[in-house]
């Protein structure tokens, strides 16, 4: 396990293995030229961390902050606000091709994995370092692990070496476990051919090969912002964004310093003997209510009075000056960082204040669709023994919660003018995730509306069965799939346990083509004359 803790204990003593036992020279190679690259980082990574959790020391300037104030230990959460606020846009509600919520039958794979909270964790790591990664792994069934692990690496820990001819990832290191003084002594190195385990013993590092029959890296990085010079992207907090925290600070002791001063105002007194405070501090000549003051040596009267009082607006201006560079650095509205309008703010403002910030997590979810499909069809054959990803992998679309913001009446009024337009709509799950309800909502809706119709089906059908004629029926029209097609054979199993005759409820139901085993419920009662005909069989 990692001590995040310990991790900058040996900033300038980590170095890379020189020589791994078991491990082929090419693979050795590359493993050097990995634990460079994360070497490289590592300083600049620990810096974002030092922002994100709010630990940046104030930086004074040595002009107008007093020795007393510079002991502040001011903090402030821009950094962490322009990470979590584009991520916390990022909801996953899973994988969908031609109509199929789930084409690949991996729900339950996923939530084994955790697979929501790990992707949300690696986003977030992604707007904090430039990049974060998802491992994919064979799991150990008889330790309890899901047929495929899937864990988020964040780039502190990790780093990957950019094929450019690919335009893919040529390995990737990820460090997971340190010693007592946080230097690395376990690791896990992927590459296209193998997957190594990596331990260190007594300062010699040794690796053994886990397997990796699917020929590709069983790694996929989580970008922020990629671009053709910098494959793995940019951080969220920028040399701009550090800046305007480290000035807001500055203001906020500054304003707090003025502050003190608003609340103890300077005071002077002409006209005094240099004896008259001996003996007083200087908090007690201020605080003192009566003051008795004699006349000087001179035979001067003293003279008291009070030095005019600073305004703390201009520091407040500054603050508000650098929240609003802040948020347009970042695409937050200015709401984020507490600044206000004067008027109670109406569902239009909101949503044209979040726009940018929605138009750029919409941009990330197209740049995170390809890692993500490559996941799924790697998980895919790691499951089924696959030699290759199927072909349907690369048409599946990833479902988001939508990230603009849009009030109930205003969801309700597209919906309702999209099925006067397009009535066949009226029942569609797509509208109604526009319309803003959740899968949970959709498969509440569709276990309710399946009840309804097996009791509709049900009263039919009871009243078809106490009639004297059999009743001819015409089948509705239904969807043989999913949800109606449990809901059909529910009701077929109620209907024959109320004593409908089992024709009768496969003709009603549309079911024909299926053939009764020819059990009877026990729970039903022959007619006495068809009891006798039974026992004497």
């Amino acid at each position: 396990m990692i001590d995040a803790t310990k991790t900058n204990l040996l900033a300038t003593t980590l170095t890379a293995p020189t020589h791994v036992r078991g491990m082929d020279a090419e693979t050795a190679r590359l493993l050097g030229k990995a634990w460079e690259v994360w070497l490289r980082v590592l300083p600049k990574n620990r810096l974002l961390n030092v922002y994100y959790d709010g630990h940046r020391a104030f930086r004074d300037l040595g002009i107008s902050v007093p020795p007393q104030m510079q002991r502040t230990r001011a903090a402030l959460g821009w950094p962490a606000k322009a990470v979590q606020a584009l991520a916390r846009k990022h909801v996953f509600e899973g994988f969908s091709s031609g109509g199929q919520t789930d084409p690949f039958e991996v729900v339950e794979l996923l939530a084994a994995n955790d697979f929501t909270t790990q992707l949300s964790q690696a986003i977030t790591s992604a707007y904090k370092h430039a990049c974060a990664f998802l491992t994919i792994t064979a799991g150990d069934r008889a330790a309890g692990d899901p047929p495929v692990v899937i864990q988020a690496r964040d780039a502190l820990m990790s780093a990957a070496l950019w094929d450019q001819r690919r335009r893919a990832m040529k390995a990737f290191l990820t460090i997971d476990s340190t010693d007592d003084l946080g230097e690395p002594d376990g690791a896990v190195f992927y590459t296209h051919e193998e997957t190594w385990q990596l331990t260190r013993k007594v300062g010699a590092w040794s690796a053994v090969p886990l397997g990796n029959a699917t020929g590709q890296l069983l790694v996929e990085p989580i970008i922020y912002d990629p671009q053709l010079g910098r494959p793995f992207g940019r951080s969220r907090i920028t040399r701009e964004v550090r800046y305007l925290t480290d000035a807001a600070i500055r203001t906020l002791v500054r304003t707090e310093t003025s502050a003190e001063f608003f609340a103890t105002p300077q005071r002077y007194v002409l006209g005094v003997d240099d004896g008259t405070f001996d003996g007083r501090d200087r908090w007690s000549a201020v605080i003192g209510r009566l003051l008795a003051l004699t006349p000087n040596e001179n035979g001067d009267v003293p003279t008291v009075g009070q030095f005019p009082q600073m305004s703390m607006s201009p520091h407040l201006e500054m603050y508000r000056q650098l929240a609003q560079n802040f948020c347009a650095a970042t695409n937050l509205p200015t709401s984020s960082v507490g600044i206000f309008a004067d008027n109670p703010t109406s569902a239009e403002a909101m949503q044209a204040a979040e726009a940018a910030l929605a138009d750029e997590a919409e941009a990330q979810w197209r740049i995170f669709a390809g890692p993500l499909r490559r996941l799924l069809g790697q998980v895919v054959m790691l499951r089924d023994n696959l030699t290759e990803i199927p072909a349907q992998v690369w048409r599946t679309d990833v479902r988001w919660t939508p990230a603009r913001y849009a009030s109930p009446a205003a969801s309700a009024d597209f919906a309702v003018k999209m099925v006067q337009a397009f009535p066949t709509l009226s029942e569609s799950p797509t509208l109604m995730r526009r319309a803003g309800l959740t899968e949970a909502d959709l498969a509440a809706i569709q276990t309710e509306t399946a009840s309804a119709r097996s009791s509709a089906l049900l009263d039919r059908l009871a009243t078809a069965g106490d009639s004297q004629e059999p009743e001819t029926v015409e089948a509705p029209p239904s969807d043989v799939q999913g949800v109606d097609m449990k809901a059909k054979f529910d009701a077929l199993g109620v209907a024959v346990r109320a004593g409908v005759a089992p024709e009768s409820a496969l003709k009603y139901l549309g079911l024909e083509g299926v053939k009764m085993s020819g059990a009877v419920p026990v729970s039903l009662r022959l007619p006495e004359k068809d009891t006798v005909a039974l026992e004497e069989a």
